[in-house]
C-alpha cells in the first residue's frame, strides 16, 4: 500500500504527519479489529476511518478532529470517537496523527496484543523504525517514494502540493487550496473552516487537517 507514501514536506514538518491503517490478506475475528480500532482511537488521531460490515453490507465511518455534523458529506457522514469506538463488525481502520509519542504508543499497544493484523506505519522511515525499535521489533517491509518525474512544471507550486499530497488519491483539488487560501487571506474563512473544506474531498480520510491549518496560514499570508 503506498498511497500513503508520497507526502511532501521539510523533515520538520513530517515529523507532525504520520498515519497508521491496517490491511488483511484474510478474514480475522472481529474482536480482533475492534481492539485494534480501541488503541488507534486512544492515542489523539487528527483523523480516523473504519468500515463495519453488516449484512454483507459495508458502511465507512470518518472522524475528523474539528468536524461538526454541519459540515457532513453525504458519501462519508461525520462520526465522534465515541461512536466508532463503540463500533462492532469492524474490517478496516486508519488514522493520522501528529505527535510521534503517540505513534510509539499505538506501534508499542498493537505489538502487545499481537492481533494478527497487518498493520502500516507511513512517515519518515527513521521515526518509523526507531518507534518499531522502542516496542522491541524491526520493521517487516520498507517502501520508500522514488520521487515524482517527468514535467515537473506543470504540477502546482511545492507550497501547494504539500497540502494535496496528503490525501492519498490526491482529490483535493490545487485550485481548491488556492481558493482556499485566498478566503483566508481575505478573512472570509477561518483556517479551521477551509481546512475541513478540504478534508472532505479526501475519501481515503489520511488529510491531516492540523497540518494543513499550518501550511495553509503560510500560504494564505505569502
Amino acid at each position: 500500500m503506498t498511497h500513503s507514501n508520497h507526502r511532501l514536506g521539510s523533515p520538520e514538518e513530517l515529523l507532525r504527519d504520520w498515519i497508521i491503517f491496517n490491511t488483511d490478506a484474510r478474514p480475522l475475528d472481529p474482536k480482533r479489529h475492534e481492539r485494534y480500532m480501541q488503541i488507534l482511537t486512544a492515542h489523539n488521531p487528527v483523523c480516523l476511518a473504519c468500515r463495519r460490515i453488516e449484512k454483507d453490507k459495508t458502511t465507512r465511518y470518518r472522524y475528523v478532529k474539528g468536524w461538526e455534523e454541519t459540515k457532513d458529506a453525504a458519501k462519508l457522514p461525520y462520526s465522534t470517537l465515541v461512536e466508532i469506538g463503540d463500533l462492532r463488525d469492524i474490517k478496516w481502520g486508519s488514522a493520522v496523527y501528529t505527535n510521534k509519542k503517540d505513534v510509539e504508543a499505538v506501534v508499542r499497544e498493537l505489538k502487545e496484543a499481537d492481533l494478527g493484523i497487518s498493520v502500516v506505519v507511513s512517515g519518515l522511515l527513521g521515526g518509523v523504525r526507531s518507534a518499531c525499535e522502542a516496542a522491541g521489533f524491526e520493521p517487516h517491509t520498507v517502501n520508500m517514494s522514488a520521487g515524482t518525474y517527468g514535467r515537473l512544471e506543470l504540477l502546482p507550486e511545492a507550497r501547494i502540493l504539500e497540502i494535496t499530497s496528503m490525501c492519498g488519491h490526491h482529490m483535493v483539488s490545487p485550485y481548491l487550496v488556492a481558493h482556499m487560501a485566498r478566503e483566508v487571506r481575505a478573512r472570509r474563512l477561518t483556517l479551521t473552516d477551509a481546512s475541513m473544506e478540504m478534508a472532505r474531498q479526501c475519501t481515503c480520510n489520511f488529510f491531516n487537517v492540523e497540518r494543513c491549518q499550518e501550511l495553509l496560514q503560510r500560504l494564505a499570508e505569502g
